[in-house]
């Protein structure tokens, strides 16, 4: 993993009252004290740094919440932080609106770590949502963790991991409706356990023209999103979707056709998971930075085809119909990206 990439794949996707605020996660306990009497020393906690990172990082999904992606509130669900030797669990941390609201729990661990659905995560670089079996939990790494895995250090991977995390949080407004789609799909064709955002990639990576298409499809939406013409932009988009459907109607026939829905779903999910990482990574009051400095960081990768075409694609939705795209990729699920966009493109 290059440093300043947002690549969030992992190494495979409560009690109210506030102990502490994030800026203190190093006093947070495991039980609130009884009143007028003092809190138990805590079992574990962060270093100064990784503590410093996460109240940064909440404080980001804050940000994305309210003026980014439109999502406002998401449901209390299981946020679970660890770093080389503590674990640190919120039921609060990406539903409250203030650092003040949120309440952690603190738990040395013994290098591995056992998530909500029972399986066993090895200590190292991961960061994912999961909503599988109707439990929705998110788990991430310490910037020390992923500083020990060979992931660079200091503020580029700090900013980067920020990025990360918002990409995986966001996926917690989707998995409700979107959700509900994927496991339809994985039903109906008796799919693996195995089945992840990269089968389409996994199926076809090897073959030359489909990465050359996949390729070609990227470069003209992203061409589009940054045509100031309207109509050459939706031209541009006309090409890449009719090159889009011919790439699917020539491969993914027969036993692979449940790809064409499977690729829009996962397009769905990390596009707009990516286009939440850049576009704070250039808010004013997020990572400050200009386009310029991050596109490149965003469409570089080669390696993972789902994330960069789908952020490509929600780049150009994003310039062709504005932002009220936001209110089904982030909401109701409504439509995917490509529905979205072929409905755009239809009302010419």
């Amino acid at each position: 993993m290059e440093l300043e990439e947002l690549d969030t794949r992992s190494t495979h996707a409560t009690f109210k009252k506030p102990l502490a605020s994030v800026a203190a996660l190093a006093l947070c306990t495991l039980a609130v004290a009884q009143e007028g009497a003092p809190a138990a020393a805590p079992a574990c906690s962060f270093s100064a740094d990784d503590r410093a990172w996460v109240e940064r990082a909440l404080e980001a999904w804050r940000l994305a919440s309210r003026e980014i992606t439109g999502i406002g509130f998401v449901p209390d669900f299981q946020a679970i932080l660890f770093d080389a030797d503590c674990v640190l669990t919120s039921r609060d941390a990406l539903s409250s609106p203030t650092a003040e609201g949120v309440t952690w729990s603190a738990t040395p661990h013994g290098g591995t770590i056992t998530a909500p659905n029972g399986k066993e995560l090895p200590v190292g670089i991961t960061s994912f949502t999961s909503g599988e079996k109707g439990v929705t939990f998110f788990v991430m790494s310490t910037p020390s963790v992923w500083s020990a895995g060979g992931a660079g250090s200091g503020a580029g991977l700090e900013r980067t991991m920020v990025a990360v995390l918002l990409h995986e949080a966001s996926h917690v407004a989707q998995i409700g409706p979107y959700g509900k789609l994927l496991g339809k799909l994985i039903d109906e064709n008796s799919l693996p356990d195995s089945f992840n955002d990269n089968a389409v990639q996994e199926r076809f990576g090897k073959d030359k023209e489909f990465a050359a298409s996949i390729e070609r499809e990227t470069s003209l939406f992203l061409k589009a999103a940054a045509e100031k013409d309207d109509v050459e932009a939706k031209l541009l988009v006309f090409e890449a979707r009719d090159m889009m459907r011919e790439r699917q109607a020539r491969w993914m026939v027969g036993k692979d056709a449940y790809l064409v829905e499977a690729e829009d779903l996962w397009l769905t999910f990390e596009g707009s998971g990516q286009w939440v990482g850049y576009q704070w990574q250039i808010h004013p009051k997020g990572g400050g930075r200009t386009p310029a400095e991050v596109l490149p960081l965003v469409t570089r990768r080669t390696d993972d085809w789902v994330q960069v075409e789908g952020f490509a694609i929600v780049l150009a939705l994003d310039r062709i119909v504005g932002p009220d795209w936001k209110k089904h990729a982030f909401g109701d699920g409504a439509q995917t990206v490509l529905q979205m966009l072929d409905a755009a493109l239809e009302e010419q």
